[in-house]
């Protein structure tokens, strides 16, 4: 598969997950792999740089804008790895959906009140949903109110 990103054509090779660019115009294909020390992988296309996962998802979704930075246009991965890069692991959400998906259990047991809290963080605030006797109670109030504010 293939797409032009800033002006330059690039290849995924879907077998290995290789991205191939073409070297100078030389007709030459090199392999570019990323780099970064983080989670997220970046790279170099005329001298922009992108997230991996981003380049993926536009060489797979050649309509889909991968300039557009804005909260409206993030790129999730599905099981919240983000060294996962398979197109079957990305998808286009809003910001929000995004941060929806991140690995917070919504739930902790504050030693003060010798209960299980739970909450639920959505449009730039935390929602009390209780205080809970038992660990389980907390957890299904939280899973319950996942089904509610974090529709993705």
């Amino acid at each position: 598969m293939e797409s032009v990103i800033n002006g330059k054509l690039v290849r995924l090779n879907l077998r290995t997950g290789e991205i191939f660019m073409q070297f100078r115009n030389t007709g030459i294909w090199k392999v570019n792999t990323g780099y970064g020390n983080g989670d997220y992988l970046r790279m170099n296309i005329n001298k922009k740089q992108y997230y991996l996962h981003r380049v993926i998802y536009k060489i797979n979704n050649p309509e889909w804008n991968i300039d557009d930075c804005s909260t409206n246009n993030s790129i999730d991965h599905i099981n919240r790895t983000p060294s996962d890069n398979s197109i079957q692991n990305l998808r286009n959400v809003t910001n929000q959906q995004n941060q929806h998906n991140k690995a917070s259990k919504g739930y902790y047991f504050n030693k003060k009140l010798n209960k299980w809290r739970a909450k639920i963080y959505t449009n730039g605030k935390h929602i009390h949903l209780g205080l809970f006797d038992l660990e389980a109670d907390a957890r299904d109030a939280y899973l319950e109110a996942k089904k509610v504010y974090h529709i993705i």
